[in-house]
């Protein structure tokens, strides 16, 4: 099993046992790795509401959405926090799989 990868409010992703470098940061989601037409690809699965950094979530909370392709300004809900991750950008994977989707639909003339 792979170590949990946490995606703070201020732009870092770190795995678990580096939360404790962050005390003022907030988990906005975390890394997850999800199918996507039978290829597997990175995603940031955004939480619902974002946890303070000094919590490792002991099961996964709600999350709002799964962010397959890239993203910007996705916001910390924690009242008082004005940090927003300013990028979140898919991998090489993620780009082929999404290319190749893109490829097919154009290629049928949709």
């Amino acid at each position: 099993m792979s170590t949990r990868k946490f995606f703070l409010c201020t732009g870092q992703c770190v795995p678990a046992d580096e939360l404790r470098n962050y005390p003022n940061s907030h988990i906005v989601g975390e890394v997850h790795y999800v199918l996507d037409e039978g290829q597997r690809v990175t995603a940031l699965a955004v939480y619902e509401t974002s946890l303070p950094s000094s919590i490792i979530p002991a099961s996964e909370p709600n999350i709002r959405v799964e962010v397959i392709g890239d993203a910007r300004r996705i916001q910390c809900t924690v009242s008082y926090c004005k940090h927003f991750i300013k990028r979140w950008e898919i991998g090489k994977v993620t780009f082929l799989q999404l290319s190749r989707r893109y490829e097919l639909y154009f290629s049928k003339g949709e």
